[in-house]
């Protein structure tokens, strides 16, 4: 992902703790995060690849994706 996901102190958006890591999420493949207008060759193409930041006080995880990457999507359908 471009920049850090962590560069900044983070803090969970539901509890508020700040005992918070950035990670990955697992599947049988990688999950992208789609636009309902992108087409989906577009996406599975170039897809915008998501992560996750984990809460390990309450296991809340905030999924985040690249926004330039998303933006590009719709515009390319």
């Amino acid at each position: 992902m471009k920049g850090d996901v962590m560069s900044e102190e983070k803090k969970c958006l539901k509890c508020g703790g700040t005992n918070v890591e950035p990670g990955g999420l697992q599947s049988t493949g990688k999950i992208y995060a789609r636009p309902y207008k992108a087409k989906l060759e577009t996406v599975l193409m170039t897809g915008a690849l998501v992560h996750g930041i984990m809460c390990f006080d309450c296991g809340h995880i905030e999924m985040v994706a690249e926004p330039d990457k998303l933006k590009s999507l719709t515009k390319a359908s």
